[in-house]
């Protein structure tokens, strides 16, 4: 009988699981560890027969290996981060969209100038933002502003910041952070004009009228001013007199301003200014100070002192106020052709 035998070799291939969608990238275990063990600064979660392999990164996702990844919380992202269109220009808006994280969640915001680059500061529970990063730092949800969101404040006017955050929920439960989202401050700003009601350019001439003894005159022309800024504090509109009331050079009298009513019979004489209308497109809100927010008679002094004629306490755009002359002369005053009063107005933003 004859017997064949065949020398040789069998080759055996093997290849990860895998579908079109997903590659388990190792059949190997973790080495295992200890359950937990802590000191007074940190604590330590370990397991053993977890698989262990690479992590899977794309552009779209990062997804790790292992038990200890499925305890981490869902990662956050934030939901807005703006300069309130245009208007904030040391301090910014967040919200934060939590991704179904558990109401006692805790949330951490990190701010930087260069992308994270170099720079990584953190946002504290008082709006600031410090290079040192505590426990007191992680915020609920709810103490972050909830769906209104709160405020990252001390910043540079014109610079841009990249903010993240994320999430944890108790110990070894961590996430990575969100996606970065970028804006810059605005800038400071302050626009202001002035015209008359029949004068878009100047010079500007505000006519009086012909001034009877025991007459209130209003002027014939209204001054129209309109004022923006972005300011924190808002701002306000100054007026000042030259002369004090109405001059006349060439006889050397004075009729002179006052805050009264100058239609009692009481006030023989006097010179002031009287708003008539004062609104805003947005913010403010945008109005006339008094002494200047009489009607009737009523006038507010203007004088050589500079006094506040309109203000706001926040930023506001088109803030717009229109104000009337009035003056009334006494049988004592000396006639004249050249009464006059020159008067200047100025804008200050309060940042």
């Amino acid at each position: 009988m004859h017997k064949l035998f065949l020398g040789g070799f069998i080759a055996l291939f093997a290849a990860l699981p895998a579908t079109t969608t997903y590659q388990l990238n190792s059949y190997g275990f973790g080495s295992g560890g200890t359950a937990g063990s802590s000191t007074a600064t940190y604590s330590l979660e370990g397991s053993s027969g977890d698989f262990s392999g690479s992590t899977g990164v794309s552009t779209t996702y990062n997804s790790k290996p292992g038990f200890i990844q499925t305890q981490q919380a869902n990662v956050p992202k934030l939901t807005a981060l703006d300069n309130n269109g245009n208007i904030y220009y040391n301090k910014l808006h967040f919200t934060i969209d939590t991704q179904n994280n558990p109401t006692d969640a805790k949330y951490l915001i990190s701010v930087s100038t260069d992308n994270f680059a170099t720079v990584t500061q953190y946002l504290q529970t008082d709006g600031t933002l410090s290079s040192s990063l505590i426990l007191g730092e992680y915020q609920t949800y709810t103490n972050w502003g909830g769906s209104s969101g709160s405020l990252i404040i001390g910043l540079l006017p014109g610079t841009t910041y990249n903010a993240r955050v994320r999430a944890t929920q108790g110990k070894f439960s961590e996430s990575a952070y969100g996606p970065i989202s970028s804006v810059a401050t605005a800038s400071p700003t302050i626009s202001f004009a002035l015209q008359t009601s029949t004068g878009p350019s100047p010079p500007y001439t505000v006519s009086m009228g012909s001034l009877n003894a025991g007459v209130v005159n209003t002027s014939a022309q209204t001054i129209n001013t309109t004022f923006t800024t972005n300011a924190a504090s808002g701002g306000d509109v100054y007026i000042i007199g030259k002369n004090g009331g109405l001059l006349s050079a060439s006889q050397s009298h004075l009729i002179s301003a006052t805050s009264s009513d100058l239609s009692l019979g009481g006030v023989t004489n006097g010179f002031g200014g009287q708003n008539s209308s004062v609104t805003q497109t947005s913010g403010g809100p945008y109005s006339v100070v008094s002494p200047y927010s009489g009607s009737g008679g009523n006038v507010g002094i203007i004088n050589t002192l500079g006094r506040s004629l309109y203000t706001s306490s926040a930023p506001v755009t088109g803030g717009a106020g229109v104000l009337n002359l009035k003056a009334k002369a006494a049988s004592t005053d000396v006639a004249a052709t050249d009464y006059q009063e020159v008067l200047t107005f100025t804008a200050a933003a309060n940042y």
